[in-house]
C-alpha cells in the first residue's frame, strides 16, 4: 500500500515551511492556504486550520534499511529526539524487523524515521534528505479499533499487519504503507504527552494498482 498522498490541518503554515523546507531540507511551496511538501513517493499537504482548531498527528517516514544509524547523526542535529521513559531514544521492533526513532515537527506533530530491514532498499551515499523515501504510517484514531480495522480490510483488501487485532493499537496494511488505528487518547509513543485524537485527514492510497481515497473525521472510503 502506497501513501500517494496525506492531506493534514495545520495552524502555521510559515513554520511548517520553515521546518519541513529549511531544516528537513524537503521540497516545499507554500500558499496562502496551503503547504505542499515532496516526501519522496508522498506528496505531504498542511491546509490551514481554523483558528480555534487543535490536535496532533503521528506519521512516519520510510529510510533506507542500511541507515538508520547515519539518519540518527543527521536528525539529532537539527530537532531533539524524543525519548522513553528510561531515556532510550531509539527503538527496535523484533516482530516488525526494524528501527525507529521519533521527534516532532513545529506544530508538535509526531514524526517518526523508521528502517524496515526486511525491505531491500540499501544505498550506499550518506543520509541526507532524498533518503527519506515516503510517508510509509499515518495515524488514525478511532473509539472502536477492532470495528474500524475490519472495515477498513474489507474496503481496501489489506490486512492486519504482523498481529493480531487489538482494541487499542492495530496497524493494517504492509511495509509501503500502514494505517496506524490507535484508541482514541492512547498517548502516542514514545512518552510523548501527544493523545490520539479524532482529526480531519485526508489520504491517497495505492493499493495493487488502485486508488482510493481515506476521508475523514468521520473516516470515510472511496475509489478515485
Amino acid at each position: 500500500m502506497l501513501i500517494k498522498r496525506l492531506e493534514l490541518l495545520t495552524l502555521n503554515l510559515p513554520a511548517q515551511y520553515e521546518y519541513y523546507h529549511r531544516l528537513l531540507e524537503l521540497p516545499a511551496e507554500i500558499k496562502s492556504d496551503n503547504l505542499t511538501i515532496q516526501a519522496g513517493r508522498t506528496q505531504l499537504v498542511f491546509k490551514q486550520a481554523p483558528a480555534n482548531w487543535t490536535g496532533q498527528y503521528h506519521f512516519c517516514f520510510n529510510i533506507p534499511q542500511n541507515r538508520f544509524t547515519e539518519s540518527k547523526k543527521w536528525i539529532s542535529t537539527k530537532t531533539p529526539l524524543l525519548q522513553d521513559d528510561s531515556g532510550r531514544d531509539e527503538f527496535q521492533s523484533e516482530s516488525w524487523n526494524s528501527n525507529s526513532l521519533y521527534f516532532k515537527d513545529a506544530a508538535n506533530n509526531i514524526l517518526e524515521f523508521i528502517a524496515r530491514h526486511d525491505q531491500h532498499n540499501d544505498v550506499d551515499e550518506p543520509f541526507n534528505s532524498k533518503q527519506i523515501l515516503q510517508i510509509s504510517e499515518i495515524g488514525l484514531p478511532s473509539r472502536d479499533v477492532i470495528l474500524f480495522a475490519g472495515e477498513l480490510c474489507d474496503q481496501l483488501g489489506v490486512s492486519i499487519y504482523r498481529q493480531e487485532a487489538s482494541e487499542t493499537f492495530t496497524p493494517v496494511g504492509d511495509e509501503d504503507g500502514l494505517f496506524i488505528l490507535a484508541v482514541e487518547n492512547r498517548i502516542w509513543y514514545p512518552n510523548t504527552g501527544v493523545p490520539a485524537r479524532l482529526l480531519d485527514v485526508h489520504v491517497d492510497v495505492e493499493i495493487n494498482g488502485k486508488d482510493f481515497k481515506l476521508n475523514g473525521m468521520p473516516y470515510s472510503v472511496s475509489t478515485s
